[in-house]
């Protein structure tokens, strides 16, 4: 509710998000009754003064500045505010993204993976990549354009790492209330096709360097791997494996230092589970376990998560894992013969 002169009140609804959100189709079921102005003559509707107790301007050709100027004198009861860019006014009800996306549900697991529900882009995929460049990107402020083209090839959006780059920090609240950037990652359909338009020039060493000192092993390892560094990569894998393990297992595969060093990093982890399956803390145990055999298939790794999954009552899982160890056929416990196998 906002206060004006006469003592009057207006309530606003401001609607932003991307194109491709639904915003229209949104503000139409809840707005039946409302006056419907659009574009220029949204504008006319502002510049002339007219009034109607609920009215919708949708995208109005108007400044950010004439807009508040209007708000503050409107006798209008209800305005709601249809926009590609964020506004902000005291008070306002805001509507965007995380209420407009659609669940994972609705579109599936793989679409919702890389549009997170995002409707339009949900509806094309996988042929979404002409309505990105051509409808999308074409709206955001050149700052939200440089850092999407930027941050496509790295990782996380963090303010720090920004700063670093020389990207406007200010753009990541412009794309996160529009929906393009989602927690701290960009909408992976959206980073696709930025990415396959063509290179953008970026600091992946400069980057990569902010990825280790500030905590981000993952993204840190995947620019290490693009820019061939395996030496430092093999540094960071001993450090921090585990983390990176979760988001990109392949890379231990990737090179003979790479590899020599998975073994070691699952020998470490053999090593815990047995200490915490001899506790026995079995669901721990298996964390690392898994662990273990994701780094290396070796036997010993195979062994101990047999013996953890025995031990929690999952028989086939174990018995798979005692089969893939062994040299020699192993029978299950259920078999006649009355052998069993080697746990």
């Amino acid at each position: 509710m906002f206060a004006r002169a006469g003592g009057e009140d207006v309530r606003l609804t401001v609607v932003a998000a991307a194109p491709g959100y639904g915003k229209t189709e949104a503000v139409r079921r809840r707005s039946r009754q409302a006056r419907w102005c659009a574009g220029e003559s949204a504008a006319d509707f502002v510049r002339t003064r007219r009034w109607a107790p609920q009215v919708v301007l949708d995208e109005p050709a108007v400044s950010p500045g004439e807009l508040r100027e209007w708000l503050r004198r409107t006798p209008c009861e209800q305005v709601t505010l249809i926009t590609r860019r964020p506004f902000e006014w005291e008070g306002a009800e805001q509507i965007g993204p995380v209420e407009l996306a659609l669940p994972a549900a609705a579109v599936g697991d793989e679409v919702y993976r890389a549009t997170l529900g995002w409707p339009a882009l949900a509806r094309r995929w996988p042929d979404h990549e002409q309505y990105v460049v051509s409808t999308i990107l074409p709206t955001l402020s050149p700052p939200a354009r440089h850092l999407v083209a930027t941050f496509a090839r790295l990782g996380p959006v963090r303010r720090g790492l920004c700063v670093e780059l020389g990207v406007d920090p200010a753009a990541i609240v412009e794309l996160t209330r529009l929906g393009v950037l989602v927690g701290d990652r960009l909408v992976p359909a959206v980073a696709e096709t930025v990415r396959a338009a063509g290179p953008t020039p970026v600091d992946h060493q400069r980057a990569a360097t902010w990825y280790v000192r500030n905590g981000f092993p993952a993204a840190a390892a995947r620019l290490l791997d693009r820019l061939g560094q395996h030496r430092r990569l093999a540094a960071l894998l001993t450090d921090r494996g585990a983390e990176v393990l979760v988001a990109e297992p392949g890379l231990f595969s990737k090179h003979p230092l790479l590899r020599e060093k998975a073994k070691a990093l699952s020998a470490v982890h053999v090593e815990r589970a047995e200490e915490l399956f001899a506790r026995a803390r079995y669901p721990e145990a298996l964390e690392h376990a898994d662990l273990a055999v994701q780094l290396d298939e070796q036997d010993a790794a195979l062994r101990v998560r047999g013996r953890v999954l025995r031990r929690l009552g999952r028989l086939d899982d174990a018995l798979a894992c005692v089969r893939d160890a062994a040299d020699e056929p192993v029978r299950s416990p259920a078999d006649r013969t009355g052998r069993t196998e080697r746990f």
